[in-house]
């Protein structure tokens, strides 16, 4: 794939919970993505089982259903949210399209505080902003932002009308005036949309899937659309 030539088409799902595979499947094979992304909380939870047990269990699971997001010719990149185990990988899972290995940046963690809660996986503020730096020594000059929760203040309000977004990853846009770049993202699943802020759009995927096309500096989603339901759960993180 080739950045410069024509529109790249991507194909991006977030926070299924292990809901809407088939589902995935069939719009991965109606779309044809140049580009399959998913961005975190895929994975069933598997609460019920101890930490060791349920790191097995979903690796197991993604193992028994990845060639469901698997297309020959075409990358899938796999970032981890919250409710991935600690410690989960899988092979293949970090690859990025041939031109876009200088251009993307991944921010899998979350922040700690969640209005009156916590989350047992988040990073206090100034590790956040540590993870972000180190991304930058890699890609000092990102298009594409692939981060499991949103910028803060941008698709990130739960339903108490908490804003829990990445704080540093909305200063380092702030600061570059919001320029032309694309962050794909989920987490708070109430935040379910589109935001554009100067130059950039924020695309939050959480329960559900969007059809972007891209091009060096611009971006359009062409669809979107829910694809899991659950009452009151699929309105919070």
């Amino acid at each position: 794939m080739d950045e410069s030539s024509q529109p790249v088409r991507i194909l991006a799902f977030s926070d299924l919970h292990g809901g809407g595979f088939l589902e995935a499947s069939a719009l991965i094979d109606q779309h044809r993505p140049d580009w399959i992304v998913t961005c975190g909380d895929m994975l069933p939870d598997f609460q019920q089982r101890p930490p060791n047990s349920r790191l097995r269990a979903q690796q197991e699971y993604w193992r028994d259903h990845r060639d469901l997001f698997i297309r020959e010719g075409v990358t899938t990149t796999m970032i981890v949210g919250n409710h991935e185990a600690i410690g989960f990988r899988f092979p293949g899972m970090n690859s990025l399209p041939p031109g876009f290995e200088d251009r993307v940046v991944r921010l899998e963690r979350i922040p700690r505080e969640f209005g009156p809660f916590s989350f047992v996986h988040g990073l206090p503020e100034d590790e956040l902003a540590e993870d972000l730096q180190d991304q930058f020594r890699l890609v000092p000059e990102p298009l594409i932002y692939l981060s499991h929760a949103p910028p803060y203040g941008s698709c990130d309000r739960t339903q108490m009308g908490d804003h829990i977004g990445h704080r540093p990853l909305f200063r380092h846009l702030h600061e570059r005036d919001w320029p032309q770049s694309l962050v794909l993202c989920g987490h708070v699943h109430r935040s379910f949309g589109i935001e554009e802020i100067g130059n950039t759009t924020i695309v939050n995927m959480a329960t559900g899937y969007a059809l972007i096309e891209w091009e060096r500096g611009f971006s359009r989603v062409l669809e979107m659309a829910r694809m899991v339901e659950g009452g009151n759960f699929w309105d919070s993180p």
